[in-house]
């Protein structure tokens, strides 16, 4: 049982919180303070980007109610980041999991976090900034997320603690932020795109634990309004993969593109950046800040416009646009695409065919005539073999050629059937 525990500092990572345990207690051998820290478990790894059973095993040495540990996982380790695209229901189960002692990190975490030379990172100014107001520095969690390069606060780049093999390092040993060495000056070389991604990092970690992405998808449907359309005849719309991926190089750099997306964004990739299934945030964070779309709003369950489907619609209510030809015109399409894109919105086409050479005035007289099975069957029939996208527009010529024939004001007394 522990007789004292270091209460965190604000935003400070669990880590750093046992490091300053290990710094109070006097005892030079990492294992002998681990065990005294986790009791059974002193073979537990410490330093993970995915909190683990550390929290509770640390925790139960104390007395009840020193510590909320659900509390701790919240606002001390990287929890929510991780987390943050699961639907609620679901995040509530892995925080369950880590309440309860059950290290189990997400097997999609597993591929995506960083290899044998991520250490951990910290910020010069938050060094001197943290000594002066608590007396002595500490680790942040926001600064140890791999996407996060920069200090938000200060503006300068982070830099990272010099361990030899810190993978192993790190979760057998204590590496107090005080008793190693750190650069004094900071790093003010950073691009405009690296503050903005370190912002969003900072922004998914702090947003309540109740936020979740909400049924509509407001970064995709962004990617659709600004021009990432791509129209297919069976899918109707769906993202411009190369000009994304292509757009987004152009904006945070191949290398850091890469890193993050691999070499391309497969249909599956963005199939499951549209339904929310990618459940690693980084992906969306980097699409976001291109985009410069508030968090607010990506997370926001009010949807946003649909610009062409608005402007269909608006179409469709005037009149006057009542050919696929003008449709299409408008739209700057092809005829193709605009039927794609009404089976993509489930719309039925607002417009009438008018065979060429004809007059294509506004028409609002109906004319309706009653026909059986096979006599209608015959007319769509010669229709469509003449060419004609409806048999309506066919029959309509149909009733002209026989009015021309006739003459403007035929007489029925004199008229001979033919």
């Amino acid at each position: 049982m522990l007789t004292w525990f270091p209460s965190p500092y604000p935003d400070e990572l669990f880590y750093s919180v046992l490091c300053r345990y290990y710094l109070s207690s006097g005892i030079k051998e990492h294992y002998l303070v681990k065990k005294q820290l986790f009791g059974t478990k002193a073979g537990v790894k410490m330093a993970t980007l995915y909190p683990n059973a550390t929290v509770h095993a640390a925790l139960l040495q104390l007395p009840d109610g020193v510590f909320d540990e659900r509390d701790m996982i919240l606002r001390h380790t990287p929890f929510l980041y991780y987390a943050r695209m699961y639907p609620q229901e679901e995040r509530e189960v892995l925080l369950d999991d880590l309440v309860q002692g059950r290290s189990r990190t997400p097997t999609h975490l597993w591929k995506t976090f960083p290899k044998d030379n991520y250490a951990l990172r910290y910020c010069p100014s938050c060094v001197q900034e943290d000594t002066q107001i608590y007396g002595e520095p500490y680790y942040h969690v926001e600064h140890q997320i791999p996407l996060s390069s920069v200090c938000v606060r200060h503006k300068c780049r982070l830099k990272q603690i010099a361990v030899d093999n810190p993978r192993l390092a790190l979760n057998n040993r204590f590496y107090p932020l005080g008793t190693v060495e750190t650069a004094r000056e900071p790093d003010m070389d950073v691009t405009p795109a690296e503050l903005q991604v370190s912002g969003l990092v900072r922004e998914y970690w702090k947003l309540p634990a109740s936020v979740s992405p909400p049924a509509c998808n407001n970064l995709y449907q962004t990617l659709l309004n600004g021009g990432y359309m791509n129209i297919v005849r069976q899918n109707g719309l769906n993202i411009d993969r190369a000009k994304l991926y292509a757009a987004l190089c152009g904006y945070h750099g191949a290398e850091a593109v890469k890193r993050v997306f691999g070499e391309n964004i497969s249909g599956t990739m963005m199939n499951r950046i549209r339904t929310w299934e990618q459940l690693l945030p980084d992906r969306y964070i980097l699409i976001q800040a291109m985009l410069g779309l508030p968090t607010k709003t990506v997370f926001d369950p009010e949807p946003i416009r649909d610009n062409l489907k608005e402007k269909i619609e608006r179409m469709a209510k005037q009149g006057g646009f009542y050919t696929l030809r003008q449709v299409a015109g408008e739209l700057r399409l092809k005829h193709y695409e605009v039927n794609a894109i009404l089976r993509y919105y489930d719309m039925d086409p607002f417009w009438r065919e008018v065979p060429a050479g004809k007059s294509q005035t506004a028409r609002t007289g109906i004319l309706r005539c009653t026909v059986d099975e096979t006599e209608l069957e015959r007319i769509r029939q010669y229709s469509q073999e003449m060419g004609y996208h409806c048999a309506g527009a066919f029959a309509l010529d149909c009733v002209r050629y026989v009015m021309e024939q006739m003459g403007e004001r035929p007489d029925s007394k004199n008229r001979e059937r033919p």
